[in-house]
């Protein structure tokens, strides 16, 4: 992480390419295989505490700084890391529904799955039910938009 740091300090360097960096080299590799991860509230808050991080890096904010998350967010355009998340375990529910009833990812929908949230074991189809409905519904013009653009 240190020598990408001299890239987010450049004055040089345009914000959308840094971002589109970010996007692509530190996102994809922190994110891989987030579509099945069992994340607790503080693994969540975490992450989205990373994301700030390297956002108000990105735009060159220094700790004592007083800049809101709501600014950044705005002047990055940046989906949040919850989102991005969502956006993955949907498209991949998508997927599985469309296999044959007789593949084992299908049947693994309605088998009891390692996520445990609490005291309470959920199915993976129970899990990703809890993402907010708008993701889940294939019509909505903003499930569609989030799908495109991560």
């Amino acid at each position: 992480m240190h020598s990408i740091n001299k890239v987010w300090r450049q004055t040089r360097l345009q914000l959308q390419t840094k971002l589109r960096l970010y996007q692509t080299c530190i996102l994809s590799i922190l994110l891989y295989g987030s579509e099945t991860w069992t994340l607790l509230q503080e693994d969540i808050q975490q992450l989205e505490a990373f994301h700030m991080r390297c956002q108000r890096m990105h735009l060159g904010i220094r700790w004592h700084d007083f800049v809101r998350n709501t600014e950044v967010v705005d002047r990055t355009n940046l989906p949040s890391v919850r989102d991005v998340i969502a956006k993955r375990r949907n498209s991949l529910f998508g997927h599985v529904v469309r296999l044959n009833d007789h593949t084992p990812a299908h049947r693994a929908l309605s088998q009891v799955a390692a996520a445990r949230t609490g005291h309470r074991f959920l199915s993976w189809l129970a899990a990703t039910a809890r993402t907010p409905a708008q993701f889940m519904d294939p019509t909505n013009r903003r499930w569609y938009t989030l799908q495109h653009s991560c």
